[in-house]
């Protein structure tokens, strides 16, 4: 009756030491366990791989709507640069009119009355702008009519010497004719200028176009 106050602990190690098949059962259960083990461990890892592309994956979304949201804001911007770039070539030679008149206006003497001012365009360039074409003048012509004041004759070279830095380089002086000295002593005078659009603006106070890669 001694095996009655035998444990159950005792009486597995026994039979674990002399059974074949218990002994095999039993490395069977612990590598099952094992295996379980394993692959509880690579389904948690794959699980969380899973999840962090899946975050990945938001996150790049949420990002290209983004830059699609941006992209839409700065279409008007884009389509304006290259509306510029397409005005560049015909801004850049382009001499404004009130340009001339002011360097006119700067340089005539106090003894000089300036009866007219008439400024023609031409020799015309077509430059594709848009959807159509742009005449851009590449010659202008400046004709000056007034008086000289009587004892004054001398203002009237003056005036030809401030026109000659005011207006780009380059411009002429068409050969003027001689007008008749009126009654009162006043000289009549007429002064022809061509003036070319060369794109060397300073003296009239114009700063060059930039290149339409810097826009």
């Amino acid at each position: 009756m001694k095996h009655l106050f035998v444990s159950p602990e005792r009486m597995l190690l026994q039979r674990y030491r002399h059974d074949r098949v218990f002994r095999s059962a039993g490395w069977l259960l612990v590598g099952v366990t094992f295996l379980q083990l394993v692959f509880s461990v690579l389904g948690f890892l794959v699980w969380s791989h899973f999840q962090e592309q899946i975050g990945i994956q938001s996150r790049n979304r949420s990002r290209a709507a983004d830059l699609h949201n941006q992209d839409a804001s700065l279409r008007d911007l884009h389509h304006k640069l290259g509306q510029i770039r397409q005005w560049e070539p015909i801004l850049r030679n382009r001499i404004p009119t009130s340009a001339i008149l002011s360097g006119i206006e700067k340089g005539i003497p106090a003894e000089i009355v300036l009866d007219s001012v008439i400024i023609q365009t031409g020799n015309y360039e077509p430059i594709p702008a848009g959807s159509g074409t742009y005449r851009v003048p590449q010659e202008y012509t400046v004709v000056l009519q007034g008086i000289a004041q009587p004892g004054n004759d001398g203002a009237i070279d003056r005036f030809k010497d401030r026109l000659a830095k005011t207006f780009p380089p380059g411009s002429e002086l068409a050969p003027a004719t001689p007008f008749e000295r009126r009654a009162d002593g006043s000289l009549p005078f007429q002064l022809q200028y061509s003036v070319k659009a060369n794109g060397n603006y300073r003296s009239l106070d114009l700063t060059k176009i930039a290149d339409p890669d810097s826009l």
